[in-house]
């Protein structure tokens, strides 16, 4: 079936052209390989990611340390309980005044006024009493309700709260320290374990007190909210600088590294307090929040910078973040575009001159002037230009992989059995094109219209693939035209499809099963075609 003097006489005629596209297609593709390997060009989309997920990792943290700083901020709730029966301790605290001043004609001073202040801030812990009691409050919101609740009372116009709290300071601690041992022993606990935590609740309270009276004694000193809130924030703050900054120790990071680290963190958590607290004022015009306006505001105080930018440039963005840029270059730029046009181009010139060109030149009545059959003629030139392609690939798949072994392996972007499998698609859609050109160059007898039919609508096949490339998937949503995604509809090139490969997918296996039954069909078309149409020999 095959005629080795005609295998022999294609091999001589076209060897030049094979020669010259095999070194050209194999250099360019070593070239881009070893170049992009050496770029490390995913660096750049790596660092793009790398900051929208540093940012969605701040955001979460920002509500964490919010999340922490309401914690915090809940003890004024349960001091504003406190309040209303304070409030009418001192009602009838005002009432004793009255009348003590009645009977003995004189405002009480002295031991009768420092009884009456003693009997208002023992009523005064009672209630504070229960309320922990019923509202079992950590260690940190006890510091926090004691600060609150002695801000509440400080710093009237009625002297006489200022001498309850004077007394409440003092009583204070005490009571708190009998109030931790009895809660211990009612969880039965034994005596010395209620008494070290007896112990741990005074210090709190005292320090508590310390800090509040130290703050008192600074110039310009107003008590209000927003003295606690600050409070509130140099704990959270503080809180964030140390379990940092522990962490990192223990992590055996250096002493001054964790200090960076740390204060990095606390400037993080001083400024979602911050804008936190701006959002609260501008939600709340009256002062009192609701939960709605809090969540509101804490979404604002947290927001990322996917959140802080239009949808579509947030997606375009985390597109282009995620984008492959190696397999954009190399599977769809090069081995689906421009590591085709080369051997097309060969395709289309020998196929067209293996059949077609001899026709039209007479040179095939010289061949079928020999006992040598048509069958014969068209198989040998069908062997010849598979041949010629399937050595094309070898080589072509010989330099891709000593490429990628050059640049590192399997720690390139493409592994060796990605790179394997380009070139088994790229084959298979030159065997696909070298069927329909060989068929075309079997029908025609005039070699215009074997090149204008079977080159011209490869080519155009190509030209659609290089249109279709900006509206497919691999191109970020920003520079994609999805109208353009059309022209892949054009194409055999379509079959190939390298993001099946790079995504794992085993979807790649129908369509190279399409590529090669197209190119069987093809060449036995053309087979029998040539068999059966008049020759003008």
């Amino acid at each position: 079936m095959i005629n080795k003097a005609l295998f022999k006489q294609s091999c001589k005629a076209n060897w030049i052209k094979w020669l010259t596209v095999t070194i050209a297609t194999c250099t360019m593709l070593a070239i881009v390989i070893i170049v992009l390997g050496n770029l490390a060009i995913n660096d750049i989309r790596d660092s793009l990611k790398e900051v929208f997920a540093q940012a969605d990792q701040e955001a979460t943290l920002k509500e964490d340390i919010i999340d922490s700083y309401d914690l915090y901020l809940s003890a004024v709730d349960g001091s504003n309980q406190i309040v209303i029966g304070v409030d009418e301790m001192f009602d009838e605290y005002d009432k004793a005044k009255e009348d003590y001043q009645s009977a003995t004609g004189a405002p009480p001073t002295g031991e009768a006024l420092s009884g009456i202040q003693s009997q208002v801030a023992a009523g005064v812990i009672e209630q504070f009493g229960d309320l922990l009691s019923s509202s079992g409050m950590t260690q940190e919101e006890l510091q926090a309700s004691i600060i609150a609740l002695l801000g509440i009372y400080d710093f009237s116009p009625d002297m006489a709260k200022n001498g309850a709290i004077s007394t409440i300071t003092a009583m204070l601690p005490t009571q708190i320290e009998q109030l931790a041992q009895q809660q211990k022993l009612d969880e039965g606990a034994t005596q010395e374990e209620a008494e070290l935590a007896g112990q741990q609740a005074k210090e709190i309270a005292e320090t508590a007190i310390a800090d509040y009276l130290a703050q008192s004694k600074t110039e310009n000193f107003v008590y209000s909210q927003n003295l606690f809130t600050a409070n509130a924030a140099t704990y959270v703050n503080d809180m964030m600088y140390d379990q940092v900054y522990e962490m990192q120790i223990e992590q055996g990071v250096s002493e001054k590294d964790a200090n960076i680290n740390a204060v990095a963190v606390k400037v993080i958590s001083n400024t979602a307090i911050s804008t936190y607290q701006i959002w609260q004022q501008t939600y709340s015009e009256d002062g009192v929040l609701t939960d709605e306006e809090k969540t509101a505001a804490k979404n604002e105080a947290t927001k990322s910078i996917s959140d802080q930018i239009p949808d579509k440039v947030a997606v375009a963005l985390e597109e282009l973040g995620n984008m492959d840029v190696y397999g954009l270059i190399i599977g769809s730029i090069f081995y689906r575009i421009a590591g085709l046009l080369l051997p097309m181009v060969f395709v289309i010139m020998t196929a067209n001159g293996l059949l077609a060109g001899q026709v039209d030149s007479g040179s095939m009545a010289y061949v079928l002037s020999t006992p040598t059959k048509r069958r014969t003629v068209s198989v040998t030139q069908m062997t010849y230009l598979l041949f010629s392609l399937f050595a094309m690939f070898a080589l072509l798949t010989a330099v891709s992989v000593i490429s990628v072994w050059i640049v590192g392996g399997n720690n390139f972007a493409i592994n060796f059995s990605e790179i394997l499998l380009f070139n088994l698609g790229a084959f298979l859609t030159m065997f696909a094109i070298a069927g329909f050109c060989f068929m075309c160059s079997a029908i025609f007898n005039r070699a215009k219209y074997s090149l204008s039919i079977g080159g011209g609508l490869t080519i155009f096949s190509l030209v659609c693939t290089i249109l279709g490339l900006f509206g497919s998937s691999v191109v970020p949503s920003a520079m994609r035209i999805t109208q353009m995604n059309f022209f892949n509809y054009l194409s055999i090139i379509t079959f190939f499809d390298t993001t099946d490969i790079l995504s794992g997918s085993l979807a790649w296996l129908w369509k190279f099963g399409i590529l090669l039954v197209i190119g069987i069909v093809t060449i036995i078309i053309g087979i029998f075609r040539f068999d059966k149409k008049d020759l003008p020999l």
